[in-house]
């Protein structure tokens, strides 16, 4: 029987999930997505079921330390739906007596998300530049930096004509960490804390050489530089390592890159955020640098702006660690990223990358993404974070590119170190890497399994299902009477495994998808290391008139669900069946 459905002519199969035939044998996928992204996770059980996962967590530790004493607001996001699928916020003591500011936290309420701060500034450079820049020299945007007299040091400083704006976005320049702000020299916070130690060494630096901002006084407020200040105090930082040689985290490259996107864009960094981030997206509480006046919707614990950092104006350091947001606004950022919304999706994918690995083979730093591989069902899935730290607030912004999924944290306290910032991301990707795995696989099933044929007479078909690997799985490829699997894909008699990977190539109502085929093998012996996961090597290399013979492309309708599939290179099209 057959059926019009949303416009296009549908049959389905029904078919339950194939499991895995033997399952001594593995596969490797490739990198990257393996199923189509989830969509409407909102109505989905397993989702459901994750977020009781989270909320029971919280309600189960909101009573103890140190979730009791700290303030916090999490959103998880996805590309499809406009508004929040899920959000939390907790309220502590402090913020509940605050004198100014809000006393009750939620999605919409402003903390400072401090070095979430650097994403915004890579953003906005994406944003007006695209990322051809990237291998541009820092002294061609910030000449004063190649003017500085080199051979007047005593201490190697940065090589800064072969420092680009690329290695200072992903932690690669090799310059110090910062101006100011940890240095022992000017008397301030640091010296009251450590005052014995101070004491004791010996007093060898020149009046010259100590910072003349950047850093906090005694009672904590924040001595702001002004542009020329910055620029020459970071240019003058003892080089920690030669550029391009291991990642080093900088609060001094942001605010480099971020004078140099104001040099390229003949505008005040301030302004280039509001006219190319704030208005295009309409986020309505977020901000470049301190927020002129505390509102109503101000996270202000005790409302003392002094203790919390609050009123600290980082100055020239805002395109490091200033920027002022909420759960809702960043959510509205994540999905814009995500999205391609303001860049181009080229630029966007390059954009989630690694650009070095740190001593975890399971971490990485990007531009400037603090990346980790977390194992889903046997294939590793990118989580493209970034953290921020500064006074009584801390923050998480979370992107996961296979799911079109995102999340924000955002937390206050004044005697918190930090543990519910910490405890908080691992808790939402533990609970929902699994749920979006287990979504993403049974929405392709809905949309994808089933056979697919030239007409009921033909012998030309094509059998799609999913199993416990990643990715839609062939199990009949017949062209003519012909079987592609054992002839052409399994050449010289071997099994082949077969599965379709999204390619994102075509849009509209189209979904189209790259045949990935390896030979399953046994579990490989302890410490082999030399080519374990080859299958990317051979990724479309049967070809006919030019065409992968792997590359199928579904034509679906509003929902998702395929109606027939196109095998591009025999230019045929085969009809989703019933039985």
């Amino acid at each position: 029987m057959r059926f019009v459905l949303a416009g296009c002519l549908t049959a389905f199969l029904a078919t339950t999930t194939a499991q895995n035939e033997k399952n001594d044998l593995k596969i490797c996928p490739i990198k990257g997505q393996q199923f189509p992204f989830p969509t409407r996770l909102s109505e989905e059980t397993a989702f459901k079921n994750a977020t009781k996962i989270i909320e029971d967590h919280f309600k189960a530790n909101l009573t103890t330390s140190p979730y009791n004493e700290t303030t916090f607001s999490l959103g998880l996001f996805s590309v499809d739906e406009s508004k929040l699928i899920f959000e939390y916020s907790h309220t502590d003591e402090a913020v509940r007596n605050s004198t100014q500011g809000t006393r009750s936290a939620n999605s919409d309420s402003i903390y400072r998300i401090a070095s979430i701060s650097k994403v915004l500034t890579v953003y906005l450079w994406m944003i007006k530049a695209g990322d051809r820049r990237w291998n541009d020299p820092i002294t061609e945007y910030i000449p004063e930096l190649a003017q500085l007299d080199r051979s007047q040091y005593d201490y190697a400083v940065p090589e800064w004509d072969e420092i680009t704006l690329g290695d200072l976005a992903s932690y690669l320049a090799g310059a110090s960490r910062e101006y100011g702000l940890n240095d022992l020299a000017p008397q301030g916070y640091l010296t009251d804390a450590f005052k014995a130690t101070v004491q004791d060494l010996p007093h060898v630096v020149a009046q010259k050489d100590v910072p003349t901002c950047g850093y906090l006084t005694v009672n904590v407020s924040y001595v702001t530089c002004n542009q020329r200040q910055s620029i020459t105090g970071i240019g003058e930082l003892a080089a920690s390592f030669p550029p391009g040689y291991t990642p080093l985290y900088s609060n001094a490259n942001f605010a480099l890159l971020g004078a140099a996107l104001a040099n390229f864009a003949d505008e005040d960094f301030e302004k280039v955020f509001h006219d190319s981030l704030i208005r295009p997206l309409g986020l309505t509480g977020t901000t470049s640098g301190r927020p002129t006046n505390i509102t109503a919707r101000s996270i202000v614990p005790l409302g003392d702006a002094q203790k919390s950092s609050w009123d600290n104006d980082l100055g020239p350091q805002d395109p490091a660690a200033g920027a002022f947001s909420t759960v809702n606004d960043l959510a509205a950022i994540g999905r814009a990223i995500l999205n391609s919304t303001l860049t181009t999706k080229a630029a966007t994918r390059r954009w989630f990358s690694t650009m070095t690995f740190v001593e975890i083979i399971d971490q990485a730093a990007g531009r400037p993404w603090e990346i980790f591989r977390r194992k889903v069902n046997g294939h590793p899935v990118e989580v493209y974070t970034k953290s921020g730290y500064w006074g009584a607030h801390r923050s998480v912004f979370a992107v996961v590119p296979a799911y079109n999924f995102g999340f924000a944290v955002l937390t206050a306290s004044l005697v918190g170190r930090g543990e519910v910032q910490d405890d908080i991301p691992n808790v939402v990707i533990n609970a929902m890497l699994p749920a979006l795995e287990e979504i993403s696989r049974q929405q392709a099933h809905r949309n994808f399994a089933g056979q697919y044929t030239l007409n009921d007479n033909s012998n030309t078909s094509i059998t799609v299902t999913t199993d416990d690997l990643p990715g839609l799985r062939v199990t009949e490829y017949i062209i003519n009477g012909f079987d592609l699997l054992h002839t052409v894909f399994g050449s010289f008699g071997t099994t082949i495994d077969f599965r379709l990977i999204p390619n994102h190539l075509y849009g509209g109502n189209k979904t189209g998808f790259t045949g990935v085929y390896q030979p399953p093998q046994k579990q490989l012996p302890d410490g082999t290391w030399y080519w374990p996961c080859q299958t990317w090597l051979d990724i479309d290399d049967f070809t006919y008139g030019n065409v992968p013979l792997g590359g199928l492309v579904f034509e679906v309708d509003e929902r998702g669900n395929a109606c027939n599939v196109e095998l591009k290179a025999l230019k045929q099209k085969l009809e989703r069946k019933q039985v």
